[in-house]
């Protein structure tokens, strides 16, 4: 589907509600000033009506007025008002006995809807619409067919008056509410318009705010938005701020490598220069070497990738419990007490191979310098409820508070004794930052190290 204009659509929804609604108040309008105005206009005729039938007197069965309606209009001729007393003949012809003096001796044709509902409704008042004696002259009546005294035939009653003035006054109207609707009309759409842009002018600033970011004018997002836009407004930052950490890391790991990579190759470089011949062993040893500061790298690469995708996670307990067990194997010469307290429904908001490797250098790093006992524990974190903590302590020989720093450092190793690349607390601690966590070292109250490892958790 073809995209639309937001305003256009908003525009659009309030005229095909408010169209309709304006229309429909028209038309209802109308039909109660008709309805008025035919009342109004028939209350005359009615009151003539009953006159005339309450001054009919019949005497040797001939009928006579003793008193006419006083309204002069039923004296001058073709004046639109016309009363009539007579015979009604099946075709509608009235038979005239006595009429108003306004229709020169002229007769009235009731229409055959009317003719039915006299004969059906006797003494009922019927009203219907008539050609009037006048050319173009359109009466609307009022009629009663009644059996009078001493009269063994019944008569119809019937009072008329010109009604073009009447219609005209209700087209008049019509025309004038529909034309005040539609200018209604008009005006609620400018309004719409106007609302729609003035409500919607945050988000075409802040559609300027990012296009400013894009073209470099500006570093980040900015401006003071409405309540529903601001979050908005704060993802798009956060999205900014990560893109350039994004590009940052990448050039750290860049630099990093590059940076680790001179030393070898500057060795490789200075004993081809000196001899020959290089001997095997020192190509092998820093080509080894190289080796694993590309890996090294190549992992705080992914991790820091895996760091911010959106929808991974990884059970805690499951994890922790599986290499809590492989390593009890691998160690089983130790005779190694494993202590695992793990607090069951954690989850870890990220890869489940970044949580072994993490969990696993430390538990393994454990078991190389314990004794005898190894403690693993995972908690809520009590000061932020969206992360928590594995804590991995032994009663090892630990080491002094100086030497926390430097055992964080990559390469880093305190005792040349025990097998191992230096690498393993760099890579727990390159790949909890990625994550925006932490790793701490301490004393256990075993007397070794502890070791606190902080991490995101999926609520």
């Amino acid at each position: 589907m073809k995209n639309q204009s937001l305003v256009l659509r908003l525009v659009r929804g309030a005229v095909m509600w408010a169209l309709p609604l304006l229309l429909m108040t028209a038309l209802t309008l109308t039909w109660l000033y008709r309805n008025t105005t035919y009342r109004s206009f028939d209350d005359p005729l009615v009151s003539a009506v009953t006159a005339l039938i309450a001054t009919a007197d019949v005497k040797d069965n001939a009928l006579t007025l003793t008193r006419e309606p006083l309204d002069p209009r039923y004296q001058r001729a073709l004046s639109g008002r016309y009363w009539l007393v007579g015979f009604l003949q099946d075709d509608g012809v009235i038979e005239p006995i006595s009429a108003s003096r306004s229709l020169l001796e002229a007769t009235l044709v009731l229409p055959p809807q009317a003719v039915r509902e006299l004969q059906t409704q006797q003494g009922e008042e019927i009203r219907a619409r008539a050609d009037g004696p006048d050319t173009n002259e359109t009466l609307r009546l009022v009629a009663r067919q009644v059996v009078l005294p001493n009269m063994n035939t019944p008569v119809v009653v019937v009072a008329a008056a010109d009604s073009r003035a009447a219609s005209r006054s209700i087209l008049s109207f019509a025309l004038t509410a529909v034309g005040l609707m539609l200018l209604i009309s008009m005006g609620l759409v400018t309004a719409v318009v106007t609302q729609v842009r003035s409500g919607l002018k945050p988000l075409f600033d802040l559609r300027d705010r990012v296009a400013d970011v894009r073209e470099g004018r500006s570093g980040q997002v900015d401006g003071v938005y409405p309540t529903e836009i601001q979050p908005l407004a704060t993802e798009l930052n956060s999205l900014i701020t990560h893109n350039k950490d994004v590009v940052e890391r990448a050039r750290t790991h860049v630099g990093n490598l590059a940076h680790a990579l001179k030393t070898p190759l500057a060795v490789l470089q200075n004993e081809a220069q000196s001899s020959k011949k290089t001997p095997s062993e020192i190509v092998a040893r820093q080509t080894e070497t190289m080796k694993k500061q590309v890996d090294h790298h190549l992992r705080r690469a992914r991790a820091a990738a895996r760091g911010q995708a959106i929808g991974v996670s990884t059970d805690v307990t499951d994890t922790l419990g599986g290499l809590a067990r492989t390593l009890a194997r691998i160690y089983g010469s130790k005779n190694i007490d494993f202590d695992i307290d793990l607090m069951e429904g954690l989850t870890f908001r990220g890869e489940k191979q970044d949580l072994e490797e993490m969990a696993g250098n430390l538990m393994d790093n454990g078991c190389k310098w314990t004794k005898t006992s190894l403690e693993v524990r995972s908690f809520v974190n009590p000061e932020d409820e969206t992360s928590f903590v594995v804590v991995v302590s032994d009663d090892g020989p630990g080491m002094a508070e100086d030497q926390y720093v430097e055992a964080l450092k990559r390469g880093a190793r305190l005792d040349e004794a025990t097998p191992g690349s230096g690498f393993g607390l760099a890579i727990v601690d390159d790949l909890a930052k990625a994550y925006k966590g932490a790793v701490a070292l301490g004393k256990s109250d075993m007397g070794g190290l502890k070791v606190t490892l902080t991490l995101p958790r999926r609520l």
